[in-house]
């Protein structure tokens, strides 16, 4: 975090079956005086950050809720989506994370199935196999995460290389290859991670809204070229939200 009381900001790495505690002053060894759930955002700073610890703690404020909160649970936000969207986003990056293919299946559209795509551009036209990015359905997710299979996920940019990798591997490189559950920067049907990748996700997906979660840069020397994003993708069916795309996002050459 760091920030200003004109940033807003979204809770992060919380599970969906656990909150957020607010606390009446910084460290935990206060009182609760409120909590956030998981999927919280337009929470505002009240001042400044006190250190407890080695934790930074910071003052917001959430409609009536007032008080502090280790600010390793909050991300700066941009754009806006409901509940019934940003609810699901953050139970699945936390599913990612802890490679829990139970949820996730739970989260997968039960027609259309996740799409999983490498980089921002994604591939959907007709072709050799090989052409177009993988789809699985939320039954096959089960096994996808212990299984062996080696899978043609498409080609690595710069040497052009066939990513070739079983799904362990793939998500470890192109889904969850950083702390995705704790970014610097949550989009909210906002695009944050700009490369030089063609970006089609609104063309592709034309029907859906995605959450991104995204890096700014971890190494000074490379000026912010070295961001990540990981952009889920929702469509609605019956009223639920469910996720159909997986898409990694990152400096291209």
């Amino acid at each position: 975090m760091p920030g200003d009381s004109s940033d807003r900001y979204a809770v992060v790495n919380v599970a969906g079956d656990d909150v957020l505690n607010v606390r009446a002053r910084p460290g935990v060894v206060h009182p609760i005086v409120g909590t956030l759930p998981p999927h919280s955002n337009e929470i505002q700073l009240a001042g400044a950050g006190e250190r407890v610890d080695g934790a930074l703690w910071v003052p917001i404020r959430h409609k009536e809720t007032t008080g502090w909160v280790n600010s390793s649970y909050l991300a700066r936000y941009v754009g806006s989506v409901s509940d019934a969207i940003a609810a699901p986003a953050a139970e699945c990056v936390i599913a990612l994370k802890h490679r829990d293919s139970m949820t996730l299946s739970r989260l997968v559209h039960p027609g259309k199935g996740v799409r999983f795509s490498p980089y921002a551009y994604v591939r959907t036209e007709p072709g050799p196999p090989g052409a177009q990015d993988l789809v699985f359905s939320a039954s096959q997710l089960g096994a996808l995460f212990a299984g062996p299979t080696v899978y043609h996920w498409g080609w690595f940019d710069g040497s052009g290389l066939p990513i070739e990798l079983t799904f362990e591997a793939y998500l470890k490189r192109f889904i969850y290859d950083v702390d995705f559950a704790r970014p610097h920067v949550v989009g909210y049907g906002e695009i944050i991670g700009h490369g030089n990748t063609i970006n089609n996700v609104a063309t592709v997906y034309s029907n859906a809204v995605f959450v991104e979660y995204h890096f700014e840069g971890f190494d000074p020397q490379f000026k912010g070229f070295d961001w990540k994003s990981l952009r889920l993708v929702f469509e609605e069916e019956g009223g639920i939200w469910y996720l159909v795309g997986v898409i990694h996002d990152e400096w291209t050459i």
